[in-house]
């Protein structure tokens, strides 16, 4: 069974989202606030991260409807994790 770090994950989704704001990024923060407020903001990003080359080689897919654009980064996260759990991969916290 496939493995993978909650740390990786969590470093990797705070980075894109500090690089499309050049914000901090916090679980608590909208979505929104990282990558905007315009309804293609969310599925454009969605697919950034599918494309991303870490997540891609996990087969990291999130389809819009995964999270909503008011969501909060933690709930973006938790979706993460679901689609990693869903596809039989185990998230550990070291």
């Amino acid at each position: 069974m496939p493995s993978q770090s909650y740390q990786v994950i969590r470093d990797r989704l705070f980075i894109r989202l500090k690089a499309a704001s050049g914000k901090k990024v916090a679980y608590n923060h909208k979505i929104a606030t990282h990558i905007g407020s315009h309804p293609a903001s969310l599925p454009a990003f969605l697919s950034v991260l599918n494309d991303h080359p870490e997540f891609k080689a996990e087969g990291l897919f999130l389809a819009p409807g995964s999270v909503l654009q008011n969501d909060s980064v933690e709930n973006l996260l938790a979706a993460i994790f679901r689609n990693y759990k869903a596809r039989g991969w185990t998230i550990y916290y070291a």
